[in-house]
């Protein structure tokens, strides 16, 4: 395996707790607009990285979407938001 250096940047925490990611960062990873991320906490430190949709991952039917998005007590703007993502990224 080979290993790179770490490349390090500091960032401010905005009011309600967004990041910028640097666009070097970004651009290294693939991360465009509306990229899924994976934020974990991992110790006393986040990692954060891109999601790869994978074609094993399952399709969920319309139904089963609804059914979700109802259990979740979801407001129906929040709702619509979700359902619209969802079709524009077709996850």
């Amino acid at each position: 395996m080979t290993q790179t250096k770490a490349r390090r940047k500091v960032v401010k925490t905005l009011p309600r707790g967004q990041v910028t990611i640097p666009g070097e960062f970004r651009e290294a990873l693939g991360i465009e607009a509306e990229t899924l991320l994976s934020v974990s906490l991992v110790g006393d430190h986040l990692e954060i990285a891109p999601l790869r949709l994978s074609a094993d991952l399952r399709r969920y039917t319309e139904e089963e979407i609804d059914r979700f998005l109802e259990e979740d007590k979801l407001d129906k703007k929040v709702r619509r938001s979700v359902r619209a993502l969802l079709r524009r990224r077709a996850i």
